[in-house]
Order: structure tokens, then C-alpha cells, then sequence
């Protein structure tokens, strides 16, 4: 236990109670919560208590931390994504979430590699991305009356107006026209693509019946296949001291993945609305 603890980086913690040690890290309670703290960031006289420091290992460990939160993070948005794709496709929440896995891994790995401990060739996934597509496109089939002619005022006769719907739609969705005002692609807090023209033909003209999904991927902008989805590495320095002299240094570069965002402004039945979607996951208008 420990009235005050400050450690070489700055922090300061209060009532400080060490609950976990680890070989490059201590776990600590304190007067605001807990914390992590690394062996070569405490004083030496704490230090010497609990092991000696390994600067490579924190590195690793603190790499293989946030490796893990971002498995957990797209795990996540996965299985969000799922729940909304069980709705428009009827399919059970297993076989959804099984064709999102399979397309996250298929848009990561475009020349093919390892999947579940077994070599995936190219040809098998872009096979696996064509099926996982194609699950993901299904849509629950609901038999509707097509809409009768719209008669414009004063003509005295049918005139029909946009001609005559789809055979199927969603129970409870309005139908209406999607008019995209803007979209723009780019990865956070960089100047964005903008995207309209591309992004407008993937959306269907004239009037809907049914929920839109659409694939947020590279091929909205060729600024964004030229750049690839690997922008950022970090260095991470780590220095060793004892009392006033630096014994040693170590230094990681991490490098992470950066997802573009897709931003679109639109109107649907007069009323203006504004999504957004991150890369490799599906947009839904309106």
C-alpha cells in the first residue's frame, strides 16, 4: 500500500493498493479507480519489489493488448451488423454473422492466406467473398399488391407515374425515392473524397420498396485504392532508469489499421437525413 505513488511518466495516484502483479506490469487500486502500470514506468525503489523491467516484453505486451481490443471491437461491430442483417435477409443470426467473418477476412486478405489454420487460395476466396456477398444481398420476400396508377389532377384520365412497383417489400417501410445530396469517403480527421457520382449509381432510381444495402468499400474512391488501408504506424520509445541514469532504450513501431468512413446527406419523402458507415460494412437507406 502506498499513501501517493507517482511514477517516471508523471501520473500520480492516491491510497494506492497493488492487487495484481505480472511480469511486466502491476495492477493498482487507487483513491479514482484502477490502473495498469508498466515495471520501467515505477520508481526504483517500488520497482525493486516487483521484478525487473523488460522493456521489450511492456511492448509487446501493451502491441498484444491492443491487438486483442481491436479482435473484441470488430467482434462487436459484427455482431451488431448481424442483428440488423437478420431482419432484412430472414436469415438466422449463425448464418449472418458467419458471411460477415467470412467477408471481413476475404477483404483483408485479397490474394487469399491462412483461415482457421487451413491455406485459402486466391480462386477459393474470392469464391467465399462471392457466396458471403451474396448472403449478405438476400432479402426477406414479402408479396405485396402492386400500387395503383397516380392520377394527376385535372387530366381526367390514369396517368401512371413512375411506373409500377416491385413485387416485394418490407412489412411497415414506406416507399419513397432516395436523392443523394453528397457523400463523402476518408479516413478520420482528413479532408474527404468526395464520392457522389460514384456512390449515387449504386443506389436504385426511382421509387423503393424496400431497405437499401451498400457495400462500403476502396472502390468509392481511387485516391482511397491507391493509399490501401494500412496509413499509420507509431513509434513507441521506452527508457530504463536507475535513480538519474538511463541503463537502456527500446523502441516498437506498431503499425494499424485505418478504415475509411463514409459519410452520406440525403432526402427520402422530403425530409433530409445523414449516415454514416465505416469500410467493409454495409450502409442501409433510407
Amino acid at each position: 500500500m502506498y499513501p501517493v505513488l507517482t511514477t517516471l511518466s508523471g501520473h500520480s495516484y492516491k491510497q494506492v493498493k497493488v492487487v495484481k502483479v505480472a511480469p511486466t506490469e502491476i495492477r493498482i487500486m487507487h483513491a479514482d479507480g484502477f490502473a495498469t502500470i508498466v515495471l520501467s514506468d515505477l520508481p526504483p525503489f517500488v520497482r525493486s519489489k516487483y521484478g525487473v523491467a523488460d522493456p521489450a516484453a511492456e511492448a509487446a505486451q501493451q502491441q498484444q493488448r491492443k491487438m486483442d481490443n481491436a479482435q473484441a471491437s470488430m467482434l462487436q461491430r459484427q455482431e451488431r451488423e448481424a442483428m440488423q442483417m437478420m431482419e432484412l435477409t430472414g436469415l438466422t443470426f449463425e448464418v449472418v454473422k458467419q458471411a460477415i467473418i467470412n467477408r471481413d477476412w476475404c477483404q483483408a486478405n485479397p490474394g487469399g492466406g491462412m483461415m482457421n489454420g487451413a491455406m485459402v487460395a486466391a480462386d477459393s476466396r474470392n469464391q467465399l467473398l462471392a457466396k458471403a456477398t451474396e448472403t449478405l444481398n438476400t432479402r426477406r420476400p414479402i408479396p405485396v399488391d402492386t400500387p395503383p396508377p397516380a392520377v394527376m389532377p385535372g387530366a381526367g384520365a390514369a396517368v401512371v407515374a413512375g411506373g409500377p412497383g416491385p413485387a416485394v417489400a418490407v412489412p411497415g417501410f414506406i416507399p419513397g425515392v432516395i436523392e443523394i445530396i453528397s457523400a463523402r469517403y476518408s479516413l478520420p480527421n482528413e479532408q474527404a473524397r468526395n464520392v457522389k457520382n460514384r456512390f449515387a449509381k449504386l443506389v436504385p432510381s426511382g421509387t423503393i420498396y424496400a431497405p437499401v444495402s451498400i457495400q462500403v468499400t476502396d472502390q468509392l474512391s481511387d485516391a482511397a485504392l491507391d493509399m490501401g488501408n494500412y496509413t499509420t504506424a507509431k513509434g513507441v520509445g521506452v527508457s530504463v532508469t536507475s535513480g538519474n541514469v538511463t541503463a537502456g532504450a527500446a523502441a516498437v513501431v506498431i503499425q494499424e489499421q485505418n478504415r475509411n468512413v463514409l459519410t452520406v446527406d440525403y432526402r427520402y419523402n422530403g425530409r433530409r437525413y445523414k449516415k454514416q458507415a465505416m469500410e467493409g460494412t454495409l450502409i442501409v437507406l433510407p
